[in-house]
């Protein structure tokens, strides 16, 4: 049986536009820079980690609930393309890159103060004004080692 010996290919990204801007060369066998995440379904993405919340967060998803009012928040400037809330944290990624800084987005966080939530016809605040904000950036491959 003939076959067609392989001149190009390999595991390497074939374009990233996000970070790398071009494709990379067949002749490169190393991925450089190592380590660079690769998005070629979208923006390229900056991500946050939002702690010191002052109970589960996660108990927070109902309608105009506190989840929802601090993505709202978040989305006056940015775009968030997913996040993950559970206890006391909430993870972010949004884009454009650059849009927030951690000290911003925690200042835009805590501006929101004290926020009334109605669930039930009970009305309860939830407090956001000591929430921490840090640039985590993004390493999931290195979390299971």
């Amino acid at each position: 049986m003939a076959q067609i010996p392989l001149v190009s290919g390999g595991s390497q990204p074939v374009f990233a536009i996000d970070t790398l801007n071009g494709p990379q060369l067949a002749a490169n066998v190393t991925y450089t820079p190592a380590g660079t995440p690769v998005m070629i379904m979208g923006p390229k993405l900056d991500f946050f980690g939002v702690g010191n919340c002052p109970s589960s967060i996660s108990d927070q998803a109902e309608v105009n609930g506190a989840i929802q009012q601090i993505l709202q928040q978040i989305q006056q400037t940015s775009t968030v393309a997913f996040y993950q809330a559970g206890n006391t944290q909430i993870s972010l990624a949004v884009y454009p890159t650059g849009a927030y800084t951690a000290a911003t987005l925690q200042a835009a966080i805590r501006g929101l103060g004290n926020i009334q939530v109605s669930a039930g016809g009970t009305v309860t605040g939830y407090n956001v004004s000591t929430v921490n904000v840090t640039n985590v950036g993004f390493d999931l491959s290195a979390t299971a080692t």
